[in-house]
């Protein structure tokens, strides 16, 4: 039997896309995306090509009406479907950047890699989170600690929250590294705690599209 496609919560999909936990919910409520890039029979969860789509369709408003995104959308997935991997597809692995990321629309050709490419990059940051950062119940009660260490990962980002100086906290933790760090904030946004809200700051990237016959990303300042 051949592999399934990987689905991940909405918080780790919302993290991936860029945007809050409400704008993925929109996707599922709007039915935004194909119902095969969706699952929703024990909660909802995404495949990771489909939090990409969002991120598409979300980024490029400003540039196009939403029955045009959609239709944009049902186009790729349609493409991918046919491929003889389809998992490697929906789950946004490396080699999804060999194929040909545009589509052809009458007075414009769009061309959607930027997109893609800050998806994989996504992932990329939440595999090595997921590397950096442990939970085991026998230490600590379960919380996310840095592998190897008793330390909580929710020490760090706490403190970080709160304007504490990131030296003054190496100094503390001289384990710390800048990667680790980030391991520690990425892994909170994709398993937050229960009762601890997601900030709209922590996920909301600011989109703007600047093109004539191509949409891409804003960059980020």
């Amino acid at each position: 039997m051949a592999a399934q496609p990987t689905f991940v919560p909405t918080a780790e999909a919302a993290f991936i896309a860029g945007l809050t936990d409400r704008d993925m919910n929109r996707v599922v409520d709007e039915r935004i995306l194909p119902d095969v890039l969706v699952h929703t029979d024990d909660g909802r969860s995404f495949a990771r090509l489909g939090a990409a789509f969002a991120r598409i369709y979300f980024g490029t408003e400003q540039q196009f009406v939403a029955p045009f995104r959609r239709e944009i959308i049902q186009i790729l997935t349609s493409r991918l479907e046919r491929r003889p991997n389809m998992r490697l597809a929906f789950d946004l692995a490396p080699t999804l950047l060999e194929l040909d990321w545009h589509i052809d629309a009458p007075n414009v050709r769009i061309d959607v890699t930027a997109f893609i490419k800050e998806a994989m990059e996504q992932v990329r940051k939440v595999t090595r989170a997921n590397a950096l950062v442990q939970e085991d119940l026998d230490m600590m009660g379960g919380l996310p600690v840095f592998s190897g260490t008793r330390v909580p990962i929710e020490v760090v980002v706490a403190s970080l929250e709160k304007g504490i100086d990131k030296q003054r906290i190496v100094a503390a933790y001289p384990f710390l590294t800048d990667e680790r760090i980030e391991a520690a904030r990425v892994y909170a946004l994709v398993h937050p705690r229960r009762g601890r809200p997601r900030r709209i700051s922590e996920t909301q990237l600011g989109w703007k599209v600047k093109s004539s016959h191509e949409v891409r990303p804003a960059a980020k300042a």
